[in-house]
């Protein structure tokens, strides 16, 4: 392995992102070229599936039906018209406990 690290290249020695192609451009549009170059590096070829955004996104979506409803005014339909989803799945959020969706790890 070379000594050679991204984190010793010079600003001047990085390449432009219009010279980056695939995935490690789309990255690079989102975090810089520098940091993007790190996680490829980091990776080294490996194929990498991200996984994980969407369950955050959820519960913070899950948290704003339950403060809106607990601040009353408003009911489980309206606010299914209003997250686009069905009032059955409403009421499923608003049945949960705080903490419940926490599933224990196996491993």
């Amino acid at each position: 392995m070379s000594s050679y690290s991204i984190d010793n290249l010079p600003d001047e020695a990085l390449p432009e992102l219009s010279d980056l192609t695939g995935d490690v451009r789309i990255l690079a549009e989102i975090v810089g070229v520098r940091m993007a170059l790190k996680i490829s590096e980091r990776f080294d070829g490996t194929p990498a599936r991200l996984f994980g955004h969407r369950r955050w996104l959820i519960r913070f979506r899950d948290c704003q039906i339950r403060a809106e409803y607990d601040k009353g005014g408003v009911s489980g339909v309206d606010l299914a018209r209003r997250y686009g989803l069905s009032d059955r799945h409403i009421w499923t959020i608003l049945g949960k406990m705080p903490g419940e969706d926490r599933q224990l790890r196996l491993f």
